[in-house]
């Protein structure tokens, strides 16, 4: 066993032993079952399953990338890319992106190339758009923090999470008050926002209308813990409703209804983010720095994120 591999099971050991983090329901993946899927990247983030392949972000390296798996190593799906962060898909199976560089969502086809969907808030130019989702109905929601804004000042002047409504350009703004609003979910029913903020190591849960307008701002988990490197990144969501995201040490999955975290899983290198894949969305790949890692669960995925 690699020094890598020995410093995962003594995390998982101290994490056994005590705090609230302890509750431990580890059947939720599959053990032994984690393997890296790539690597030799600066700073992966963004994963995104299309139904065979899964894409991800080089974010220092502005390229983004597309691995299938058994069929070596990832290829480059295209460059540059904006320092592209955060990926998912329109209802027509179209790449949508958060970019860093240019401060907007984009869409991006092999055709088409790439194109800019949203990039102002009240005509003024958002920071660096971090993760998105889509709704069923279309409707795209996404954070905005000022990580990748460099020498520009902020224009909107805070950190953003937003609704956006292509059919009519109407752009929300859902909450202006997190320090370092970042991945971004919705629950299975689309009912529910959650929402990381980094800054402060929470997940936060907002009820969603039909308009973008959101209500009811509640704290689902505070996951703070300065010791263990790694942050509240990247959220994802199962059909069970189960909140997965990365945080100090790995990735948690919490119950949303009373905050307990559930599970976790002990990472090699901090973990950036995560996305259901392969056949039956029943596996997580997971961005860790220089990393691309792939883990069997006993979860099925929901969102925008996986495609089957």
């Amino acid at each position: 066993m690699g020094k890598a591999w020995q410093m995962v099971a003594a995390l998982a050991a101290a994490w056994s032993a005590g705090g609230a983090l302890a509750q431990d329901n580890s059947a939720l993946f599959v053990e032994g079952s984690l393997e890296l899927a790539a690597t030799g990247y600066t700073f992966t983030e963004g994963p995104a399953w299309d139904g065979a392949r899964i894409i991800f972000s080089d974010i220092p390296g502005n390229a983004v990338h597309v691995l299938s798996p058994g069929e070596g190593a990832a290829q480059v799906l295209y460059a540059p890319s904006m320092n592209a962060n955060g990926h998912t898909f329109d209802l027509q199976g179209r790449l949508i992106n958060a970019e860093h560089g240019s401060g907007a969502i984009t869409r991006w086809t092999p055709e088409g190339g790439r194109q800019v969907v949203v990039a102002a808030y009240e005509g003024k130019r958002l920071n660096s758009p971090n993760d998105v989702v889509v709704r069923s109905d279309g409707l795209i929601l996404f954070t905005d923090p000022p990580y990748g804004l460099g020498q520009r000042e902020s224009e909107v002047g805070f950190s953003g999470v937003f609704a956006f409504d292509e059919a009519s350009s109407k752009v929300v703004l859902i909450d202006d008050a997190l320090s370092r609003p970042n991945g971004l979910a919705l629950s299975p029913d689309e009912q529910v926002l959650y929402v990381g903020d980094t800054a402060t190591q929470t997940v936060w849960a907002y009820d969603l209308a039909a308009d973008g307008t959101a209500s009811g701002k509640r704290l689902v988990v505070d996951v703070t813990d300065d010791s263990t490197p790694g942050r509240v990144d990247g959220v994802r969501v199962d059909t069970a409703g189960r909140v997965w995201f990365t945080c100090p040490g790995g990735i948690c999955v919490v119950d949303p209804e009373n905050g307990a975290v559930v599970a976790r899983l002990a990472t090699p290198k901090r973990a950036t983010n995560l996305a259901w894949g392969g056949a039956d969305l029943s596996q997580l790949y997971i961005t860790a720095l220089t990393d691309v890692y792939r883990v069997k669960t006993r979860a099925t995925g929901v969102g925008s994120s996986s495609r089957q």
